[in-house]
């Protein structure tokens, strides 16, 4: 009897470890190719909550209005500061991949012009 539980384990074992590498690699795939929402929510959210809001004070908001006055309520401004940051804020060049920068950019800005509802 025992033999046959060991005969089932292994193949289930081996089950178990082909799903988990075939899941990491749709990972790793995914991450190639990561939306504007995706990228905000693991670089961005820690800081801008709900999009617009800020957690620290004296931060900046994406809310279109505060965008426009300070002038950066474009692709190309939000993709300068997604970089190389602004104020207290660092940049992000490190965690962002080649055009990550410009899919956030230009997600961040649909937002604003949402209201970010």
């Amino acid at each position: 009897m025992k033999i046959f539980k060991f005969l089932f384990v292994i193949p289930v074992i081996t089950l178990i470890i082909i799903f988990q590498t075939s899941l990491q690699n749709r990972y790793l795939m995914a991450s190639d190719i990561r939306d504007g929402e995706t990228i905000f929510r693991n670089v961005c959210a820690g800081c801008h909550v709900r999009g617009g809001s800020v957690v620290l004070k004296g931060s900046k908001s994406l809310k279109l209005s505060d965008l426009e006055k300070k002038g950066i309520a474009d692709v190309n401004s939000i993709v300068e500061i997604a970089n190389d940051g602004i104020g207290y804020m660092k940049g992000y060049k490190h965690k962002l991949k080649d055009g990550e920068d410009k899919v956030l950019a230009q997600w961040i800005i649909k937002n604003a012009e949402k209201g970010w509802d």
